[in-house]
């Protein structure tokens, strides 16, 4: 019976997450500066780059959308690691928090860069094809919009700060396994 619940179960290990749930991991972490990176930095090129700029920020938003998609969908169906031993419910309760108000931040920033687009009458362009914007165009909107979108990615990028460094304090100071159960396998 024990063989049939960890096959049900693949992202979790004894150790921690699986390799796949590591890597989805790992790679929104290196994405998500890259976004926010991008996006302060549109208007310092040349005016012959800010259309190129925009479209970098926004084909990494989409593409860390679409992975906390896959992210979400795996974490429902396979559930996470139980809390290190030792860890308070307090903690616990932390952490679950923060990892819920990080994916809500990775849910809102791609839709309101969305709507950002569209009100503003750009079109994104994919490659083999180019999404238009099913609104109409309304600068006004689209500013105040950008203004929400650029709060949510300062608070996107403080979370993201404190979750790192409270996974440091429980490897450093606590001696714990909570980083490498998402650390990458040797």
């Amino acid at each position: 019976m024990t063989d049939v619940v960890r096959l049900s179960t693949p992202s979790r290990t004894q150790d921690g997450y699986t390799p796949a749930a590591r890597v989805l991991h790992w790679t929104m972490a290196a994405l998500i500066p890259v976004a926010f990176i991008l996006g302060l930095t549109v208007d310092v090129p040349p005016r012959a780059y800010e259309n190129a700029m925009v479209q970098a920020h926004m084909l990494v938003g989409l593409t860390l959308a679409l992975l906390l998609v896959v992210r979400i969908v795996s974490r429902l169906s396979n559930g996470v690691p139980a809390p290190e031993p030792g860890s308070g419910r307090l903690a616990a309760r932390l952490a679950g928090s923060t990892h819920l108000v990080l994916y809500l931040l990775l849910i809102i920033l791609p839709l309101t860069g969305l709507f950002v687009t569209f009100y503003r009458g750009r079109p994104i362009e994919l490659g083999l094809f180019t999404v238009f914007s099913p609104l109409e165009t309304n600068r006004a909107l689209s500013k105040s919009i950008r203004s929400f979108h650029k709060y949510f990615a300062f608070a996107l990028i403080g979370l993201a700060v404190l979750h790192a460094g409270a996974a440091f304090w429980h490897h450093k100071a606590l001696r714990d396994g909570t980083l490498r159960r998402m650390w990458p396998s040797r």
